[in-house]
């Protein structure tokens, strides 16, 4: 990439990650688009912990963000 862009996804080893191709967040938001799910970013907005299961659909986002918005 010519510019640096701000992600906040530590997978690396995710081919999607930017550290890995020059597409900016397209690839990432495509996949999770295709998968029904949301973007880890989203989740690291509200908290660094990861989802318990890996559960990354909109039904897991929905859980995640009630969990840690009730401890703030």
């Amino acid at each position: 990439m010519s510019e640096k862009h701000f992600c906040s996804c530590t997978d690396h080893k995710c081919p999607m990650n930017l550290v890995n191709h020059d597409k900016g967040c397209d690839l990432c938001i495509q996949k999770c688009l295709k998968l029904n799910e949301i973007p880890s970013c989203f989740f690291k907005k509200i908290s660094l912990d990861r989802p318990e299961n890996e559960d990354y659909t909109f039904r897991g986002f929905a859980a995640f963000v009630e969990k840690y918005l009730k401890e703030k």
